[in-house]
């Protein structure tokens, strides 16, 4: 007798599909959920699709990442652990990561792009690109108000500087607004990005950064290396860009190697521990038994160039808000920092020079005490490289798990800066520094995989600082919001709402 369905069985057999589907799909989105429940480790409860990271998208970054460290790290933070993290987890947006051989290979041509002589000669693009900032700190100090918006003044020096240094080009409208979309992720791409797994969207090819933006940045270099390439080697001479310095950069020796990373060191804006050294040393001492590559090619250079970009543009003129936003509130700080600006030029007979800014130490502990209270980077994240056991407690970090590092919460630890929300310079001035515990202080990542272009930045607001509190005064004006208040951008990034002071020329 042949089987006559009806629909009241085929909506029952629909059902009991559906509810098999949804039962499967939650159990996939779930399983993890109890992983460190289960390992006597307290935490939040992850929600299906979203994890922890839902919060990210409604309230400030910075204040889940308080909360979630006091609930989970307090008992487990080591600080040897960096010794086992040797990637950096490759976020869905970057296309700049290596690992391995490969990472070896591109860092050990890197790296001798950002030793002394080269920064020198970045110096004077820099120290040039800051005429329209000036002129608009003028118009702003002739003005009855007397308020400048911080975001915009920087952004504009900024984007001048990393247009000039990494793209050899001027930062018109088109450049402009292609730069903004690489920093302007839209809630749908970001959405993606935390809740659909990793491996569709890599098969889909799917990244948070827009193409087209990426295209731009792309067609402009590609035609810059050909243009260069075609040019008589005498005239190339003449450019002192970092796409020049990439183009010329090639996998040195060994010991030419450990001269770069020894010249790099001893500007730093920290000392360094000795675990520090040897690590930077062993990371690229065999590099040369790598078979790779000698010099990069146009897609490393543009990753270089965009990777480049965004350590140069928004986290330096964020910085240089922030540390102007503070000595408009601290004023003895200002007309400190001031005193030893002039006194330094003066002493070079009123020449403002490369040599001139590793010698003031006060704006170095100015700037490192900006980091320390409001770092553009709140979170850095780590892949382990192998098992690790941590202490006694016999918990392992698999390999492969990827380890988040709660700087915004350990540079705000009172443990480690007594009266963490107050800026106090002199944590970073001599006698202080040495007392700092090793690994506290994350502004741009430690060991081998630190930040390259850490002393770019540093210098690309050195030099602003230095041009903008030598001719004018910041002061609290009527919009000058105390505290910041900060905005949830669904990323572990530091976003303020408005950054304003008022401003005044000095005699």
């Amino acid at each position: 007798m042949a089987y006559d369905s009806t629909p009241t069985q085929l909506t029952i057999g629909l059902a009991l599909i559906s509810v098999g589907l949804i039962g499967t799909i939650y159990f996939y989105l779930t399983r993890n959920h109890k992983y460190w429940q289960k390992r006597g480790v307290p935490g939040p409860q992850p929600w299906p699709f979203f994890g922890t990271y839902l919060k990210q998208f409604f309230v400030p970054f910075l204040e889940t990442e308080i909360a979630m460290v006091q609930s989970i790290w307090q008992n487990l933070w080591n600080l040897r652990w960096f010794k086992t993290w040797h990637h950096r987890w490759r976020p869905r947006f970057d296309q700049t990561n290596h690992v391995g051989e490969e990472w070896k290979r591109v860092r050990s041509i890197v790296t001798p792009t950002f030793t002394s002589s080269k920064m020198k000669n970045l110096f004077h693009i820099m120290k040039n690109s800051s005429n329209d900032m000036l002129e608009k700190l003028e118009k702003a100090a002739a003005e009855e108000n007397r308020e400048i918006d911080l975001k915009k003044l920087y952004g504009g020096y900024t984007m001048n500087v990393i247009a000039k240094c990494a793209f050899a080009t001027e930062a018109d409208s088109e450049f402009e607004n292609n730069a903004t979309q690489l920093f302007t992720f839209p809630f749908w791409r970001k959405f993606l990005d935390y809740t659909v797994p990793m491996w569709w969207l890599d098969f889909i090819k799917f990244t948070v950064l827009p193409q087209g933006a990426m295209d731009f940045f792309r067609s402009i270099t590609v035609g810059l290396i050909n243009q260069r390439v075609s040019t008589n080697q005498q005239y190339r001479e003449h450019y002192h860009d970092f796409l020049e310095l990439l183009m010329n950069a090639k996998r040195l020796g060994s010991g030419e190697i450990s001269k770069s990373i020894k010249d790099i060191d001893d500007a730093s804006f920290r000392k360094e521990t000795d675990d520090e050294k040897t690590l930077n040393q062993n990371a690229l001492s065999d590099t040369t038994a790598y078979d790779g590559k000698k010099k990069l090619d146009e897609n490393e250079i543009l990753a270089q160039c965009v990777l480049f970009f965004s350590v140069g543009f928004e986290t330096s003129s964020q910085l240089l808000a922030y540390c102007t936003y503070c000595l408009a509130l601290n004023p003895d700080c200002q007309e400190t920092l001031h005193n030893e600006i002039v006194e330094t030029i003066n002493s070079n007979h009123g020449e403002f020079n490369y040599n001139m800014v590793p010698k003031m130490i006060y704006l170095d502990a100015i700037i490192s005490e900006t980091l320390r209270l409001y770092n553009p980077v709140l979170r850095m994240e780590r892949q382990a490289s192998e098992n690790y056991t941590l202490g006694s407690t016999g918990i392992i970090i698999e390999k492969g798990m990827i380890v988040g590092i709660p700087v915004w919460a350990l540079h705000h630890d009172p443990q480690y800066y007594p009266e963490p929300d107050l800026f106090k310079p002199e944590r970073f001035l001599a006698g202080n520094r040495e007392r700092l515990v090793p690994y506290t202080y994350l502004p741009f990542g430690t060991g081998p995989r630190n930040c390259i272009g850490a002393r770019f930045a540093l210098l690309e607001t050195k030099i602003a600082l230095i041009k903008v509190v030598s001719k004018y005064r910041f002061v609290e004006s009527k919009t000058t919001r105390i505290p910041l208040r900060f905005l949830p951008v669904g990323r572990p990034l530091l976003r303020c709402e408005h950054i304003a002071t008022g401003v005044e020329k000095r005699l």
